[in-house]
């Protein structure tokens, strides 16, 4: 009754084993082959650790495995993150537009002054020169 689910992460990592065994290799033998290390690879295996999905499309092209280790990962990636950032996650997918906001100056160049000035009340557009 206290078992604790499996999670994606978990389920992700036994597949990489799976995988790499059914190949018949050895950590150091896939380290070699690939560009990864064989601790990095350890800790994937174990489930200590999310990849990035360029790493999963790569071992799925290296085992032929289609596209089960990306999508494996998708469902691991949900698994790694708190349940606040799920929903916002969720919503990311099916977003169109991405609006980026940047400071004009880069943050090295900025005074105190600057900062101050930038931070505290409200701020105008360039379109607007004060006339009406």
């Amino acid at each position: 009754m206290g078992e604790k689910v499996d999670d994606g992460l978990a389920g992700l990592g036994r597949a990489l084993r799976y995988l790499r065994e059914q190949a018949g290799k050895s950590l150091g033998q896939l380290a070699q082959e690939t560009s990864y290390g064989k601790s990095y690879l350890s800790r994937l295996e174990s489930g200590q650790r999310l990849s990035k999905v360029s790493v999963m499309e790569e071992l799925d092209r290296f085992y032929g495995s289609g596209d089960l280790l990306v999508q494996l990962w998708k469902v691991a990636r949900h698994d790694a993150y708190k349940d606040q950032y799920k929903e916002f996650m969720r919503l990311e997918a099916t977003a169109r537009v991405m609006h980026k906001f940047t400071l004009g100056v880069p943050g090295l160049l900025q005074t105190e002054d600057f900062a101050r000035e930038v931070l505290s009340g409200g701020q105008t557009t360039g379109d607007n020169d004060g006339s009406n």
